[in-house]
């Protein structure tokens, strides 16, 4: 192998001799690097190529002893919210080319490091960053809203989990030998809202005549969900209701008003439900409940539940095992 060699000032023959880094910014890092040396004048070479592969060895080393981020993690970040190097620094408010430095290898500073560091893994840290770089003019409109609308779909992405966690049990009788299907629900809510006016107080009896006739016909719910006996008629487990139609809203949205002094709220649906998802046995049983409660209001639907013996035969907060399912006053 030939390269320039300053001190015979031509092109030489040359051979590679490994030295030992001990420490590097204070710290041991015991890392072999590799040096080209002369065979003539036996000077060492600068090749940029060995250079540089020696330097992703040591500072790929130091990141890991430190634990300082790597340009892999950063890249995947910007990648995540779609924002590009300028408008990273924006946010941070660094100099215009901090992260591309970063990004091809540089050690970043240790305050930079931590800031890096912590935005990655605390969301609510970089959109606090990010406001008050809007809030300070040093971002746009369109950046702001970008990152806003990206960090605001991973928050609800995270409820969403959550919330299927908790309502997510092992098949047992509890749940109609089934766990449950935010997928169902979702579209079930939806095409309920598409066809009857449906209001937040009535949704509960409609989903639990429909997962318990389902279940009397067919030994299995429809949506997975468990049920209690309420003073109103059966209700969603721990009134999670109110929590998946505020969370699980991609396909119906919810409207209140104010009616005799209260607030009421109705469930109306954004009208992309997909009925697919459902077999012809479980649309007949929906379609059935439908039309057995579309001329009822919320009172004669309550009524109605209250006379069935799952209701009557529980305590408040006591779940109705699907074995009631058997004595369901409903049936086609």
């Amino acid at each position: 192998m030939k390269a320039y060699c300053p001190i015979c000032k031509k092109e030489s023959n040359y051979a590679i001799k490994t030295k030992l880094i001990e420490s590097f910014k204070g710290l041991k890092v015991n890392i072999e690097e590799n040096v080209a040396v002369c065979n003539e004048c036996q000077e060492e070479i600068f090749i940029e190529e060995i250079e540089e592969d020696n330097f992703n060895r040591l500072y790929d080393r130091y990141r890991k002893l430190t634990g300082i981020i790597s340009p892999e993690e950063i890249i995947s970040f910007r990648k995540k919210y779609n924002i590009s190097q300028r408008e990273l620094v924006a946010i941070f408010n660094w100099g215009k080319m901090t992260i591309n430095r970063y990004e091809n290898g540089a050690i970043p500073s240790q305050s930079h490091a931590d800031i890096l560091k912590q935005t990655i893994k605390d969301e609510l840290f970089f959109k606090q960053k990010v406001e008050e770089a809007y809030n300070q003019g040093r971002i746009t409109q369109k950046t702001f809203d970008k990152v806003a609308k990206k960090i605001e779909k991973q928050e609800a992405d995270i409820l969403k989990n959550a919330l299927i966690q908790l309502l997510s049990h092992k098949e047992s009788i509890e749940n109609g030998f089934k766990k449950f299907d935010a997928e169902m629900f979702e579209n079930l809510v939806s095409y309920l809202a598409s066809k009857v006016i449906l209001y937040k107080t009535s949704l509960n009896k409609y989903l639990w005549y429909i997962d318990f006739l389902n279940f009397k016909k067919y030994a299995r719910s429809i949506t997975g969900l468990t049920y209690q006996r309420y003073n109103y008629g059966p209700i969603i487990e721990d009134f999670y209701y109110n929590h998946l139609i505020n969370i699980f809203n991609d396909k119906f949205y919810i409207e209140e008003f104010e009616e005799c002094n209260r607030t009421e709220t109705i469930i109306k649906s954004k009208y992309n439900f997909d009925l697919s998802i459902f077999t012809e046995e479980e649309l007949e049983v929906i379609n059935f409940i439908i039309d057995s409660f579309k001329n009822k209001n919320c009172s004669e639907i309550s009524k109605m539940s209250h006379e069935e013996k799952g209701w009557k035969e529980k305590a408040n907060r006591e779940i109705i095992s699907y074995d009631y399912a058997h004595y369901l006053s409903l049936d086609f």
